[in-house]
């Protein structure tokens, strides 16, 4: 199915044919575009704040993943609750819940039946997602008899995040889950990969030896394609792709960079040399892709990615991807607000489309103090 908005991830056509900077015959370059963002009515300009006391979201929501849905805007996001022993969202439980809007900035939390309110739960003890289920990317789509199925794929792991200090949790795998109207979802622990999940790890030396996840799955054509987060021994996080007929099954398809990569993280003092992940896909028109991702210009004192901010890429196939410097600082796409925003400290995960009044961006942030929560940025088209 082809979608009417990019997290439905279809082709919306219609832009300007502007020529991609060195993947085209043409020379124009595409406008970049100007992302402002969009106060919201949580806290410090936050679109939600914590969720109520024994919610699956009271200490935070973050990972985001928006789209139109017959008029709604629909958000699902990850939440961490009030368990483990560590401040913040170290050590919790993390679930993934639903909140909806009509005008895309002010949103009511959807009750699900999971435990807090979430819509997913965490897997059973010793499954893959039994300590952490966040992440979410969901396509609506059609089924080859006809009917209509949402799909999510979502990060799991059996381990708290940073908790104790310094510990990361370095067994992120891919789930997946179904649902017939966007609430009520089902697992399905049938993949290819450990323990059910949906892709196989890589094998020594690969680029997705530790870790997969952070996906956004495209449908183009009869194809999928599914741009994950590959996680090497060196827990460098980058964007590779995989392919697939029926969403199910996948076929890793190696890139030209760094070992099989389709983007690479950037060379010393750029503002993604130590991490380029959490990709968001949107195919705008045929011969242009535009990715949005997270960037990090150094590593935590754990081993892992500190602050981060947005950059941008484009392809005209889906597979050779170009980096585009844009008008943020250090050729960034969105960075961060003056302390005390919400986004202060660093941005993660966007979720992009495009419908009939322009580009938004939703993402996650996290101010100086390591608070997270949801935010928005638009652009026109």
């Amino acid at each position: 199915m082809t979608r009417p908005h990019p997290s439905l991830r279809i082709l919306l056509g219609g832009a300007a044919a502007l020529a991609l900077v060195h993947c085209q015959a043409e020379t124009a370059p595409l406008t970049p575009l100007r992302w402002a963002k969009v106060a919201g009515p949580g806290p410090n300009g936050a679109l939600l704040g914590p969720g109520a006391a024994g919610a699956f979201d009271e200490r935070a929501n973050f990972t985001t993943d928006a789209f139109p849905d017959d008029g709604t805007i629909r958000l699902y996001y990850g939440g961490a609750d009030a368990t483990g022993g560590c401040p913040g969202i170290n050590g919790a439980h993390w679930r993934i819940g639903l909140a909806e809007s009509t005008d895309g900035v002010t949103f009511a939390r959807v009750a699900g039946s999971e435990a807090g309110g979430a819509v997913i739960d965490n897997g059973a003890p010793g499954q893959f997602d039994s300590q952490l289920t966040y992440r979410p990317d969901v396509l609506k789509d059609v089924r080859a008899d006809g009917s209509l199925v949402y799909r999510m794929w979502f990060n799991g792991s059996t381990e708290p995040f940073n908790c104790p200090a310094g510990t990361l949790a370095l067994d992120r795998r891919i789930g997946y889950a179904e649902s017939s109207d966007g609430r009520t979802w089902t697992k399905h622990y049938d993949g290819d990969g450990p323990g059910g999940s949906v892709l196989p790890l890589g094998a020594a030396g690969a680029i997705d030896e530790q870790q997969v996840g952070y996906v956004w799955v495209l449908k183009d054509g009869p194809e999928y394609k599914m741009y994950y987060s590959a996680n090497d021994a060196t827990n460098t996080w980058r964007v590779a792709l995989a392919t697939s007929t029926d969403a199910r099954h996948w076929t890793k398809v190696p890139g030209k960079l760094a070992d099989g990569a389709i983007l690479d993280t950037g060379p010393a003092g750029s503002f993604d040399f130590a991490c380029a992940y959490q990709p968001s896909v949107v195919k705008e028109r045929d011969q242009l892709y535009r990715m949005w991702y997270r960037g990090c210009a150094a590593r935590g004192a754990a081993n892992g990615p500190s602050k981060g901010t947005i950059g941008y890429a484009e392809s005209n196939d889906g597979i050779t991807w170009v980096k585009i410097p844009q008008p943020a600082a250090d050729g960034a796409a969105l960075g961060v607000s003056p302390a005390p925003a919400f986004d202060s400290g660093g941005l993660t995960t966007p979720s992009v489309y495009l419908d009939a009044a322009g580009w938004s961006m939703y993402y996650a942030g996290f101010d100086t103090a390591g608070q997270y929560a949801a935010g928005l940025a638009r652009a026109p088209r």
